[in-house]
């Protein structure tokens, strides 16, 4: 697995990509976007570790920049923001985890070995998901997590759509909402709490992907039990 950080704090980077390295991860690091797209031109890049705040284009901005050209890779994201609305932005950004600052050595290489372990399964463990609609609950090879009657009418009605693919007004509809910017905003929030009930049993937060302006899409299919 071929890992860049992009990380503007000198000694923060040289110390995750030493840490990494030693690990026996294949680890560079940059400090901004424009050297992380020089470095992508000469080399691929399985998994991005991102810091937030960089100088030039941020790393919300790089995140959704590189999303749609490169599907396969993982975007590991590190702020020291911690505000509910910062969070749910990383993962509309297309981040697949999201860390907060300080980030030890040791948890940034447990996450790293979570997204490996899906990667040498060939799988985000979606295609193990099992929604299991009358018990209102999702299960994967790793656990079962609960859910609410909101979360299993989203995830039914996205895994029945078109590409898994559905605009705001048709999930205003599927989860009984007003179209409205407040129901927009409760709605952001319902899938922001669902991507930490899914990666509570090892599943891509990313799973769920946000379609700017538009709506979310399921990225990958999940079995529906009655």
């Amino acid at each position: 697995m071929k890992i860049t950080v992009v990380e503007d704090h000198q000694d923060l980077r040289h110390l995750f990509v030493e840490h990494l390295a030693s690990e026996g991860f294949e680890v560079s690091g940059v400090v901004c976007g424009e050297e992380l797209d020089e470095l992508m031109v000469t080399q691929p890049v399985d998994l991005l570790i991102l810091d937030i705040n960089l100088p030039g284009e941020n790393g919300y901005e790089i995140a959704k920049r590189l999303r749609p050209a490169h599907p396969t890779m993982h975007i590991i994201m590190l702020t020291a923001r911690t505000v509910e609305q910062d969070r749910i932005r990383g993962y509309d950004s297309g981040a697949d985890h999201y860390l907060s600052k300080p980030v030890s050595p040791a948890e940034l290489t447990a996450a790293v070995r979570a997204v490996q372990r899906r990667t040498q399964n060939g799988t985000s463990s979606s295609d193990q998901l099992t929604l299991h609609v009358g018990r209102l609950s999702i299960s994967s090879a790793q656990g079962e997590a609960a859910l609410s009657k909101n979360d299993v009418a989203l995830l039914k009605a996205l895994a029945a759509a078109p590409e898994r693919r559905l605009s705001y007004w048709r999930i205003f509809e599927v989860t009984e909402r007003p179209q409205s910017e407040q129901a927009k905003g409760q709605l952001e929030l319902q899938v922001f709490r669902l991507r930490k009930k899914l990666a509570e049993i090892d599943v891509s937060e990313n799973l769920l992907r946000s379609i700017r302006s538009e709506g979310y899409q399921l990225t990958e299919p999940i079995q529906i039990i009655a």
